[in-house]
């Protein structure tokens, strides 16, 4: 499918049957809290290209979004990244006192989803900074809280909605089993195994868009989805192969830093030959991990967050030029950059 630049106002209704993604078939949206029509000039210079962006810039750009504004990424991230190790931590005990060893070696994987859960609500936490880095502003914690404090509400409640829509799409295949044991055996086990995860996994790939677009184009939550759904459509595949890389990416880099932490619970647990009873040993070794995973999250879960609220700026930018109405309004700007407290907040 060939993308070119068009106009599909936020929040609209569906496109005109007949309308294509070509041209500039309707107004550009304004940025919040400018006139109709209107787009301010850039104060400094865009932190990624105003252009349709490929797979390595998307990826880079996630990572200078972070290391640009690093108060408020690892800010958010070390929240969010303190609720997957308050989990893994309750996991891990729960295997120490319950588990087998090969539930030990895999405990990671428990809590696997509730990080990728949390990476989509970082998308919508970081999706402020990432509107002020397309016109060339800094985020700090402060002023990103500001930002998102307002919508946090009905960002939460989208976050819950769109688990329990995945929730509810994984459980619908819960209805097959009995038929196809009884039709194919063994067999028909197998195939659901195979099989029962993939609605969930395209519908994760259609939503993914909501939360940025719930809080850059201010949405109601159902406008939200319905605005997901519109911008990802034609771009299933691109989108799920470019987060199945930088997913695996991620995974390695976590476990990277994951080592430090690891090993100096061996060391602590180790070297002092035990610090008392079985429990006690676990639990501090539990905790010593847990800190250093927290530490891991606050790094990757912001990352993940970027990427997505960038692919949102992605669609944009290719089914409704947003990029040239910000370089237009970049070659605008006249004479010094203006200060940030004449730029609206977000795209």
């Amino acid at each position: 499918m060939t993308e070119t630049p068009g106009w599909t106002s936020p929040g609209s209704a569906e496109p005109p049957p007949g309308t294509a993604e070509t041209g500039h078939s309707a107004p550009a949206a304004p940025l919040p809290g400018t006139p109709a029509g209107a787009l301010p000039p850039l104060p400094g210079t865009p932190l990624i290209p105003l252009r349709p962006l490929g797979f390595g810039e998307l990826m880079d750009g996630a990572f200078a979004l972070v290391r640009r504004n690093w108060r408020a990424a690892f800010g958010f991230g070390l929240g969010l990244g303190a609720l997957v190790e308050l989990a893994q931590a309750g996991v891990d005990w729960w295997i120490h006192l319950n588990g087998t060893d090969a539930e030990a070696l895999f405990s990671s994987f428990y809590t696997r989803p509730v990080a990728a859960l949390l990476s989509i609500l970082a998308a919508g936490l970081l999706a402020p900074v990432v509107g002020n880095a397309l016109t060339g502003r800094d985020t700090p914690l402060r002023e990103a809280w500001a930002l998102v404090r307002p919508r946090f509400g009905p960002l939460v409640g989208l976050y819950l909605l769109v688990v329990l829509i995945l929730l509810a799409a994984l459980a619908a295949p819960a209805a097959l089993p009995v038929l196809l044991s009884t039709a194919t055996g063994g067999a028909g086990w197998l195939a659901l195994l195979l099989l029962a995860p993939l609605p969930a996994l395209w519908l994760s790939i259609r939503l993914l868009l909501a939360l940025p677009a719930l809080m850059l184009e201010k949405q109601t939550v159902g406008a939200a989805l319905k605005r997901s759904w519109r911008l990802a459509r034609g771009a299933w595949w691109r989108t799920f192969a470019l987060l199945l890389v930088f997913s695996i990416t991620l995974y390695f880099l976590t476990e990277v830093l994951l080592v430090p932490g690891r090993i100096v619970s061996d060391l602590v647990v180790g070297l002092s030959g035990g610090l008392g009873s079985d429990d006690t040993d676990a639990a501090v070794g539990i905790a010593i991990t847990a800190i250093g995973g927290t530490l891991a999250h606050t790094v990757t879960v912001p990352l993940a967050g970027a990427l997505y609220a960038l692919v949102y700026t992605d669609r944009r930018f290719r089914r409704e030029a947003l990029d040239l109405e910000l370089t237009a309004a970049a070659a605008d700007r006249p004479g010094p950059a203006r200060p940030a407290a004449a730029v609206p907040p977000g795209v």
